[in-house]
């Protein structure tokens, strides 16, 4: 079984979850963003 280890956890790559991500990553977090569709949202 493969484990993971990240800071973050973003769900949803929209106009909330991208930009959390960018700050996440920026502050040196570890960044997983799961997005089902087109990142940026609809």
């Amino acid at each position: 079984m493969q484990t993971y280890d990240y800071d973050l956890l973003v769900i949803g790559a929209g106009q909330g979850g991208l930009p959390a991500a960018h700050m996440g990553a920026n502050l040196g977090a570890r960044v997983a963003l799961i997005e089902s569709a087109k990142v940026g949202g609809t």
